[in-house]
């Protein structure tokens, strides 16, 4: 394992990113608890109330919290500055789990002061979590592409919460904004491509060299891809200058999906095909269950841009939702239960056996988590992704009600995993 150029002493306790990461499992029990309590109509159309509440169940309840989590981690290690006020993450996580309460209950038939409530949470937490964590990216002791991913998907998490924030006025008993279509293309774009995206790209550059002795990327391609994803990110507000219909059939909305195209690429076709070339590299070529994780995740980023165009194309709903469930359960939410089982165990080993080395016998970290419970975790979780799949093509309840049973599953075999880890002592 290589950390030659971490700042390991400037790591936060080791209860700032844990209680985030177990945060993710409740994200998935909550997203399994909408499944099963609606069944197909979370899986009809990106329009339903239901979807909209298991979209963000798994935008906000399971990718956010463990981003969060992640950056709380990696900012003081990778960019060499110590993120002030580190215990004011534990407010956050509390905001964002009751913003997200709020959210989901109005979604799902609550009154329109529970979004107020959320509105007011999240706008909490956001400021709460950007302003030391961005203190400390804008002042790092190191630089390198890394740390300018981590600031750019910061930059993009603050745009996508003000434009939605925005749009849940309209749930709040407001008025949506004008265009409101395409303020949610931008929102989409700005989540998966700025804020996950661009996080999972930076975070790999470290972690896949660091736990699996890969080949690390070259730094003049890192600045291409990253240069490529700004201009992703950018040039999609374009649009909101442009009318409905411009001529020869191209609509605003075309434009956007146009202006997007670099950060599309970047996100869902060069970062996983240079991913996977340096995973198939590695000098370690020791099975490693989390791997699985790695190349089914990055596999299911490759199908995401034909999937995106069919869905903008083409009239069928399904193919919005079917873009949806994959990009946020099978690309993201499936590389990070990954890096979490990675992850977790680094910590544990780090923060309470690390200092132990050489004065009497510690357990290795491949010890700290058996790869049985890796392996059960990976079947659950992509068993859901194909059977969600499966559910939206032929419009069916059954299987709808399944997948949330197998996703229940998912959020329990990752409690457990993380659980059995902090028990190491």
């Amino acid at each position: 394992m290589k950390t030659g150029s971490l700042s390991l002493d400037q790591a936060p306790p080791l209860s700032i990113p844990v209680s985030f990461f177990l945060t993710v499992s409740l994200g998935m029990l909550m997203a399994a608890g909408i499944l099963l309590s609606n069944g197909l109509l979370a899986l009809t159309s990106p329009w339903m109330s239901q979807t909209l509440a298991l979209a963000h169940a798994g935008t906000l309840g399971i990718l956010a919290a463990g981003m969060m989590g992640a950056l709380y981690q990696m900012t003081p290690v990778v960019a060499g500055t110590p993120v002030p006020f580190t215990r004011i993450a534990h407010l956050v996580q509390l905001l964002l789990l009751v913003g997200l309460a709020g959210f989901i209950w109005r979604l799902l038939g609550g009154p329109a002061s529970a979004m107020s409530a959320a509105i007011i949470s999240f706008k909490l937490a956001l400021v709460a979590f950007l302003l030391p964590v961005g203190w400390a990216l804008l002042r790092p002791a190191t630089r390198n592409e890394t740390v300018l991913g981590m600031r750019l998907a910061v930059l993009s998490l603050l745009a996508i919460t003000l434009i939605g924030l925005m749009m849940a006025a309209g749930y709040a008993g407001g008025t949506f904004p004008q265009n409101r279509i395409l303020w949610v293309q931008i929102h989409l774009t700005l989540a998966l491509l700025g804020w996950v995206g661009g996080l999972i790209m930076a975070v790999s550059w470290q972690v896949i060299p660091m736990f699996y002795l890969a080949p690390a990327s070259g730094k003049t391609a890192n600045r291409w891809l990253l240069g490529m994803l700004l201009a992703g990110l950018i040039l999609p507000f374009m649009a909101l200058f442009a009318g409905n219909t411009i001529g020869g059939g191209l609509t605003a909305s075309k434009i956007a999906a146009i202006g997007a195209l670099p950060a599309a690429a970047v996100i869902w076709l060069l970062h996983p095909l240079l991913l996977l070339r340096g995973i198939s590299q590695r000098k370690r070529k020791r099975k490693d269950a989390s791997l699985l994780f790695w190349k089914t995740g990055l596999g299911t980023a490759l199908s995401l841009l034909p999937i995106a165009c069919a869905a903008l194309a083409l009239p069928d709903p399904r193919w919005q939702v079917i873009f949806g469930w994959l990009a946020v359960w099978g690309w993201a939410a499936l590389i990070m239960h990954g890096m979490l089982s990675r992850i977790a165990p680094f910590l544990v080993w780090f923060h309470r056996f690390s200092a132990r080395v050489g004065l009497e016998p510690v357990p290795s970290m491949r010890t700290l988590l058996p790869q049985r419970r890796i392996q059960i975790g990976f079947v659950l979780h992509t068993s859901s992704v194909v059977l969600g799949v499966a559910a939206i093509v032929f419009q069916s309840d059954i299987l709808a009600r399944i997948t949330g049973l197998l996703l229940l599953g998912t959020g329990i075999s990752l409690a457990t995993m993380l659980i059995h880890v902090l028990r190491q002592r």
